[in-house]
């Protein structure tokens, strides 16, 4: 049952049974209503005390779960310094960002890596000689787009299988570049509109020498068109080697692969990005060069140290949270929930103890203190922003070490690892915040379980004097009723008499 207001609680039970509603100003002038309800409210009290206690003891569950919150988002901060990732972060910088940039992945090979870029991947684009705009070509027939590679004036069609395209006589360029479009031949068109002129565009979806294509054409009797001066055949590219006729489209731009000199080293990519050259390194081809781009890969410092700013961050969190909940304001004399609580002080302390803890021995770094962390008046910790930059760009290995060695026991290890080791056992099953927790939950459920035998005490007892005082008014309307007749009896009598 939820704690509410006793005489609340009370009314309803009374209201239930509709014994009080019953009862009223008896025969004999009395309130019987108004003696029960005061009655009932006496002997209710302790159960007003009982749903308080509750209160409080709710309240208290309440504030574990903040502290536990706080302590998981701590943790979560603690472990991140002990993740290789944090630290194996690395950064590339190009000292021409319009040529190449580079992109890196945690754990690569830092140092200075020289790229000149040979050539650019390109896409193989084709246009048509212009006509009049909005004219059709006056020839019905079907195009078929094969993609492949091509050798010079030669072409060796692709493992993909030609897709055909019918066109009508009427057809505009803006018609024919619509159905080309929709049949996903890894191609795609447009029309170029100038001077009342408009000229077909074809342009491959992706760029590489392999992302060429050919471009053939068939009359609507099914015969293959080689002549590309008129008709269908201005749409045509096509191979000449084999004396399949002439070409009508002109060729804009050839499909080729990007090229790249790494420290020397000849590499291609069907795309303007490289991967593979150097383990982890990607390098983003922006345009070609005369000279060498030089790519420097190094030490990520920011990530570990947004991640110690963090730890340093959540850990003022936990403690302020505690701080808050254990507080005693003499002001105004007010206590907070957890005021005097053994357990959160406890807490206190350990983490307290943890942040006087030496690192690893035989490390560059023994505290906290040495990266510029240093205990605040308050408990909380500060971060002195230029000593740990310092720490971080002299020897980013060391302080991971000072933060993540495993080795040596506990006492021994990074104060990141003591930090995630203290509070996983605090948040565990059988740690101080959860039985804390459940004790409290324990107490409530005992004292919410009393207040409902209480309550079903107090209904009892209410019923019996609801019952004993209906009894009280019916007896004494009966001796009412008695001496009004025998008051009558006598003065009838007197009167005979007199």
């Amino acid at each position: 049952m939820t704690t509410s207001s006793t005489t609340s609680a009370v009314a309803a039970s009374v209201s239930s049974t509709g014994s009080i509603s019953s009862l009223g100003i008896g025969s004999n002038g009395i309130d019987t209503a108004s003696i029960v309800s005061k009655l009932v409210a006496v002997e209710s009290v302790p159960i007003t005390q009982m749903q308080t206690q509750a209160t409080g003891i709710q309240t208290k569950i309440s504030d574990w779960g903040t502290i536990k919150s706080a302590m998981a988002t701590f943790q979560d901060a603690a472990n991140a310094l002990t993740d290789p990732s944090t630290w194996n972060a690395r950064t590339a910088t190009s000292n021409n960002s319009a040529a190449v940039t580079a992109t890196v992945a945690t754990g690569a090979l830092a140092g200075n890596f020289n790229v000149t870029v040979n050539k650019l991947a390109t896409a193989q684009t084709n246009q048509s000689a212009a006509i009049t705009s909005g004219s059709s070509l006056g020839a019905a027939g079907t195009l078929s787009i094969q993609l492949g590679s091509w050798s010079g004036s030669s072409f060796t069609a692709g493992t993909s299988a030609a897709v055909s395209v019918s066109v009508g006589a009427n057809d505009t360029l803006a018609t024919i570049a619509a159905s080309i479009n929709a049949a996903n031949a890894g191609v795609s068109a447009s029309v170029v509109t100038s001077n009342g002129k408009d000229q077909l565009v074809v342009r491959g979806t992706n760029t590489g020498a392999a992302a060429g294509f050919q471009i053939t054409a068939k009359d609507s009797a099914g015969n293959a068109i080689t002549d590309g001066s008129s008709g269908l055949g201005q749409l045509t590219y096509q191979s000449n080697t084999a004396g399949t006729g002439t070409t009508g489209m002109n060729s804009a731009q050839s499909a080729q692969d990007s090229s790249a000199t790494v420290d020397g080293v000849t590499v291609t990519s069907n795309t303007n990005t490289i991967t593979g050259a150097v383990a982890g390194l990607t390098l983003n081809l922006l345009q070609t060069t005369t000279g060498s781009t030089q790519i420097s890969v190094s030490n990520d410092t920011q990530t570990p140290t947004t991640a110690v700013n963090t730890l340093v961050n959540t850990y003022n969190s936990l403690v302020n949270t505690i701080r808050t909940l254990t507080a005693y304001d003499p002001s105004t004399k007010t206590a907070a929930d957890l005021q005097g609580d053994s357990t959160a002080l406890g807490i206190l302390t350990s983490l307290r103890n943890i942040v006087n803890n030496k690192g690893p021995s035989g490390n560059a770094y023994s505290t906290l203190s040495d990266l510029g962390i240093q205990v605040q008046l308050d408990g909380t910790l500060g971060v002195n922003s230029t000593t740990l930059s310092n720490a971080m760009s002299n020897s980013v290995g060391t302080v991971q070490n000072f933060f993540m060695a495993a080795s040596g026991g506990n006492s021994n290890a990074g104060l990141a690892m003591q930090f995630g080791s203290y509070t996983l056992a605090a948040n565990f099953s059988t740690g101080a915040l959860t039985n804390r927790t459940n004790a409290l939950q324990a107490q409530l459920k005992s004292k919410n379980d009393a207040i409902t035998k209480a309550q079903s005490q107090v209904s009892a007892y209410q019923a019996r004097l609801v019952a004993q005082y209906t009894a009280l008014d019916s007896k004494l309307a009966t001796l009412n009723a008695t001496n009004s007749y025998i008051t009558q009896q006598v003065a009838q009598w007197n009167k005979t008499t007199g």
